[in-house]
């Protein structure tokens, strides 16, 4: 027999052809011996040889030896990390809110949040040929990351870190960003869903009714609030209209704009801005209320103010209830009645208690100093408890006599202005202090001087001032 050898190009594979010419048969060592004599070292199938002289395969080429082919490294990624699922609570767990579902698709994150995490690509491992020599793989190439707008890498750069709370962005191009800013583009609706938004918010449609938005900061409706909530709580909210059909609210930390209110509830730490008109409407505003403009007329509904209610007519012709009350800061205006509320009851509770305690004490003095154990104990307590509400009772008193004075100095020059009409049916409350208007008048300019409500007639050129 007589063998000869081939190897592949790529030194992965070595084969023998045995051929019966040529003498004794061979061995198993002797093709071993062969092998070795060649360099083929690596690999080598000892079963493929022993079946080779087994069946006397003559002529065909076997593969006895067999290299490993490298493996190559892979390349580097770039892996969003999944916020965690909220559980359903077993009150909703039962319940689906169509308008809650959008919102699941758009990933929220918070300053200080890990959004990415960076795997680096891996070396590969070596292959080796069936001459024993390494064959060195392909290492992988790196994730191609892209930092964009408001987001850093940790400190061992193997996470993506964002800088402020919004929306995570992540680009065609590889990039990263989180957007303080979430543009809605068209209504928000089924489609979009409510909004609950750690930035600013800008909508180019329409809120339908029955949703919400809520942001940070500011809110943009370049359409009509219909029925709906709508808050910014470190912001304002701008809008081309509210019809508020009596549900849902609009407010804000600092401003509301809009061209027309119908039927609405806003709330505004500062200013209630209005280019047209005010239509039974419940207002409330830190500083001033203003309806400007041809249309600028605030007909019906109640309007609270700290400085300032102004407008071009106020008031209907058909003598429609409409209620101003101006300076009142509206939370201290709030906490004022709650302390009136809890002076009231506590000085009821304790008028029934000074009753309980006349009593017990004219039962002691005809038995000479004495009560039974229980009744005592009752004496006793109601003593004690006398004494701590008349305490609470001088503290409350106080802090309400503080707050009123606090309130009279800071809006001493609160005013009403209808710039053209004041028609009947207007009550204005300055102060606590009344004015009804019983018929039409023109220009007319509302204040209040040595504790009185003045009527009297404005002109462009009265001095109207409010904080900065």
């Amino acid at each position: 027999m007589r063998a000869q050898l081939k190897v592949s190009s790529n030194g992965l594979e070595a084969y023998i052809i045995v051929s019966p010419e040529g003498g004794e048969e061979l061995s198993k060592d002797q093709i071993l011996s062969y092998l070795q004599a060649n360099g083929i070292v690596y690999g080598i199938l000892e079963e493929a040889i022993e079946d080779l002289l087994r069946k006397k395969t003559f002529d065909v080429p076997v593969l006895v030896a067999m290299g490993k082919e490298p493996l190559n490294g892979e390349d580097g990624q770039i892996l969003m990390i999944q916020p965690e699922k909220r559980e359903p609570s077993e009150q909703t767990k039962d319940r689906i809110d169509l308008r809650e579902l959008p919102s699941r698709t758009r990933q929220i994150v918070r300053s200080g949040q890990e959004i990415a995490e960076i795997i680096p690509p891996t070396s590969g491992i070596e292959g080796r040929n069936v001459f024993g020599r390494s064959l060195n793989p392909k290492p992988g190439r790196p994730a191609q990351l892209k930092l964009g707008k408001n987001v850093k890498l940790s400190e061992d750069g193997k996470k993506v870190i964002a800088n402020i709370d919004g929306i995570l962005v992540a680009r065609t191009d590889g990039s990263i960003d989180v957007n303080e800013v979430l543009i809605i583009k068209g209504d928000v609706d089924y489609a979009s869903g409510n909004i609950d938004f750690p930035g600013e918010v800008q909508i180019s449609g329409d809120v339908k009714p029955g949703f919400s938005v809520k942001a940070k900061g500011n809110v943009t409706v370049n359409g009509v609030i219909e029925a709906a909530t709508v808050v910014s709580f470190e912001g304002s909210v701008s809008a081309l209209g509210i019809k508020g059909r009596e549900k849902g609210i609009v407010k804000a930390k600092e401003d509301v704009n809009a061209r027309f209110l119908e039927n609405a509830i806003v709330e505004a730490g500062r200013s209630v801005l209005v280019n047209g008109p005010i239509t039974n409407s419940q207002i409330r505003a830190g500083i001033e209320v203003k309806a400007t403009g041809n249309k600028g007329v605030i007909a019906g509904g109640s309007i609270v103010a700290g400085f300032l209610v102004e407008a071009e007519e106020i008031g209907s012709p058909l003598g429609i209830r409409t209620l101003i009350e101006i300076g009142f800061d509206p939370q201290a205006r709030d906490e004022i009645k709650l302390i009136r509320g809890k002076l009231e009851l506590d000085r009821e509770n304790l008028s029934k208690l000074v009753n309980i305690y006349r009593t017990l004490k004219t039962m002691m003095e005809k038995n000479q100093g004495q009560l039974p154990p229980d009744k005592m104990e009752v004496y006793k307590k109601v003593g004690q408890t006398m004494i701590n509400l008349r305490n609470t009772i001088e503290v409350n008193e106080k802090k309400l006599q503080e707050l009123e004075s606090q309130i009279k100095e800071r809006f001493n020059r609160a005013k009403v202005i209808a710039r053209k009409v004041l028609h009947p049916g207007v009550e204005v409350i300055i102060f606590e202090k009344k004015f009804y208007a019983d018929k039409t008048f023109e220009k007319a300019l509302i204040l209040l001087e040595n504790q009185e409500i003045r009527l009297g007639g404005y002109s462009v050129d009265t001095q109207v001032d409010t904080p900065g």
